[in-house]
């Protein structure tokens, strides 16, 4: 579901207009966008002023967890906007001006709502975008997230050990590195278990449950058990109805990704090789040079700065002229 709100009405029915054909939840209510977002997979915010107060109040309404809901924030061009959107930190915010809302909105709310079809892979994405991490938690989030691409049919690693082993770490040196860096409250093994859950969900109805249990390397009964244990029903009812593993895994997330503060991890010895998730770039970005801070990216991510050598090279000076 799509959220929609605005301070204008007329910038709301222009946007309502313009998704007539998609499932769309309109209000001028800040309290009920508030309610409704908590469901959404994106949230359309068309603000007037977009003040530091706003982007404080947005922000608030999409720290959902890892694996929360996308915004899309439509207000006016001007330079003090540009800047004032540089305290936009996550990549789950994205702008696209009112000026070119025709143009942009339906690209970009596509190419958000994508990655929302599947939020263990929006997890992986947000954790390989947002932090750096060492190499092997790189490799494991790929392998778990299925990241970069969705083209491996094969089941996940079914046990932390050979998780460990696949990526050629000692499994006592993942896990430390687990502790100290990745940004969930959970170890590996819970996630290795929603996502080998998750595997053998899509696997249905082309296979028998045994069948999917023998191929992942486990038994059906450790299968049921973590249905039970992850959704509350059987294999039977999580096969029925997928959207309900796909609801309590950002419920989940939710949980083990809420921090009290933010995390300050230690310094790593240079010896430990570092870098940052090579996830294809231009997947993260969702091609849109408007994305606002996509990857932790300095702040040049806006047409008329160097890293866009094909924008129109007064773009700052129309931002100048639109006024403050």
């Amino acid at each position: 579901m799509i959220v929609l709100y605005s301070d204008a009405r007329d910038l709301r029915h222009r946007i309502e207009g313009l998704l007539a054909d998609s499932r769309v939840k309109s209000t001028d209510s800040r309290l009920e966008f508030e309610s409704l977002a908590a469901a959404a997979s994106v949230g359309i915010a068309g603000l007037r002023g977009c003040s530091d107060a706003d982007v404080a109040w947005l922000e608030s309404v999409f720290s959902q967890g890892l694996a929360g809901p996308s915004c899309i924030v439509v207000t006016p061009l001007s330079l003090s906007r540009l800047q004032r959107l540089r305290s936009v930190e996550s990549n789950r915010f994205h702008i696209v001006w009112t000026q070119e809302v025709v143009k942009r909105l339906r690209h970009a709310l596509g190419e958000v709502d994508l990655w929302h079809r599947d939020p263990l892979r929006l997890l992986g994405r947000r954790i390989l975008c947002d932090h750096s991490l060492h190499w092997s938690l790189v490799k494991a989030v790929e392998h778990i997230c299925r990241l970069p691409h969705d083209s491996r049919t094969d089941p996940p690693a079914n046990s932390v050990t050979n998780l460990a082993n696949e990526i050629n770490i000692a499994p006592e040196a993942f896990s430390r590195y687990w502790r100290q860096e990745i940004p969930l409250r959970c170890g590996p093994k819970q996630l290795l278990s929603w996502a080998l859950l998750t595997w053998a969900v899509r696997q249905r109805p082309a296979a028998e449950w045994a069948t999917i249990a023998t191929r992942a390397g486990v038994r059906r009964r450790t299968l049921e058990r973590g249905s039970v244990r992850l959704l509350g029903c059987t294999l039977s009812a999580a096969g029925r109805d997928p959207a309900l593993l796909k609801r309590r895994f950002r419920q989940w997330v939710a949980e083990v990704s809420k921090l009290d503060r933010p995390m300050v991890l230690p310094s790593p010895p240079k010896t430990q090789p570092r870098r940052r998730a090579q996830v294809q770039r231009q997947q993260l970005h969702l091609g849109s040079p408007f994305s606002v801070a996509t990857a932790r990216r300095p702040w040049t991510s806006f047409p008329g700065s160097p890293a866009f050598g094909s924008a129109p090279l007064d773009f700052v000076a129309q931002a100048r002229m639109a006024g403050q």
